[in-house]
């Protein structure tokens, strides 16, 4: 059982005494009445739990070093209460996991398991998540809303967000020998992303607009349609001007340089005429033979942050083009290959795809605007064999 004592300092403690052993907190509070009157009320609750065999020390003394002590004799007493606690588990699962995934990857999980899995979870077995324990969770992510009132994330992200904690309890329900408890599940049903790729004209509007020094950087990521950290990963010795070749072999990610997302994303590019006389104008600009193709003016690599902020949004301000992601230079490239009928194989190993499914799933709609086109075309044809 739990009591109260007032130190002769004056301080509220709690003594509790469990499996034959004494446990003493300081609470930090002065013996005041109303102090006094909280401190009963947790009293209260920490027999109740006593008496029905849920107490968990850690949930009233998490900061405590007596909870390594407590749940190790808690577990000796009760062997059928070996399962981890969450954020234990959690903890163990990422560093048994980690080097599965790339440096940037860890770096997503790891925030989803610390901003949102453990403050929700930390206090709780393993073997007590359930399925009504996640749907209340979900229920709650999907209620926050941004100051405008629309949803703050989106189905996808919550996904995300959800993914390591069913990857934890299917991997702790195999460990541990207990129910899997998600059977039931299922995702939520994700919307399909929206893309803005620009014209070909609001290409030209957005060139003319960019400070000259990066208007070859936005240029060729036009022209190639290269992910953000392929072209700030290009290092000089990626640039073939002999054989006009562009080899995509690196990212570059938070600063660090990993592989490239798939396989079928090691690839060559072939440099047109428009994009050989840009990697000669930036080869004048860098005056180097090594490092980085495109740098900050700190002299460091690019990110995704520094150019969004600095450069693409007061670009498109500038231009007066509607706000999108810097990403849409990707998309407009694909839209504005398949608008000048170049071969949809070129395209898909221009963009790194596996195969051309991508390509006609996503943009294939955007082409009849991009390429001024709605069938008149077939239709002219067709009239003539009538």
């Amino acid at each position: 059982m739990a009591h109260l004592r007032v130190r002769p300092n004056g301080v509220i403690q709690f003594d509790l005494h469990m499996y034959g052993q004494r446990f003493r907190e300081g609470t930090k509070m002065d013996a005041t009445p109303k102090n006094l009157k909280q401190a009963q009320a947790t009293l209260k609750q920490i027999n109740a739990e006593i008496d029905l065999g849920t107490f968990q020390y850690r949930n009233y003394f998490p900061h405590s070093k007596k909870v390594a002590l407590f749940e190790a004799l808690e577990r000796e007493k009760h062997p059928d209460h070996h399962f981890s606690f969450f954020d234990t588990y959690a903890n163990e699962w990422f560093e048994r996991n980690k080097a599965k995934w790339k440096p940037s990857y860890q770096g997503v999980l790891w925030n989803n398991i610390e901003r949102y899995l453990l403050p929700e979870f930390r206090n709780t077995l393993i073997s007590d998540i359930t399925l009504a324990s996640i749907d209340f969770f979900r229920q709650d992510l999907m209620s926050q809303t941004k100051p405008d009132g629309s949803r703050k994330l989106t189905n996808k992200r919550i996904n995300n967000i959800l993914w390591p904690l069913i990857a934890m309890i299917s991997l702790a329900a195999e460990e541990y020998k207990f129910e899997y408890p998600f059977r039931r599940y299922k995702s939520l049903r994700e919307e399909k992303a929206e893309s803005h790729p620009l014209t070909a004209e609001e290409v030209q509007r957005f060139l003319d607009a960019v400070d000259e020094e990066w208007r070859d950087y936005f240029l060729i990521r036009f022209w190639t349609g290269m992910r953000s950290c392929e072209i700030h990963g290009l290092q000089w010795e990626h640039i073939h001007f002999e054989h006009r070749q562009i080899r995509i072999r690196q990212n570059l990610v938070n600063g660090e340089i990993c592989d490239v997302k798939t396989p079928k994303s090691r690839r060559e590019l072939q440099m047109c005429d428009t994009l050989y006389a840009a990697f000669e104008r930036q080869k004048q600009r860098t005056n180097t033979s090594d490092g980085f193709v495109f740098v900050r003016p700190n002299g460091l690599g690019l990110d995704t942050h520094f150019v969004s902020e600095k450069l693409w949004h007061p670009t498109l301000k500038k231009a007066g083009l509607k706000k999108r992601r810097a990403y849409e230079t990707r998309h407009t490239a694909a839209v504005l290959h398949i608008a000048a009928h170049e071969n949809p194989l070129y395209i898909s190993h221009m963009l790194g795809h596996s195969d051309t499914k991508l390509l006609f799933e996503v943009y294939a709609p955007y082409v009849a605007n991009a390429s001024r086109q709605d069938g008149a075309a077939f239709d002219s044809m067709m009239k003539g064999a009538l």
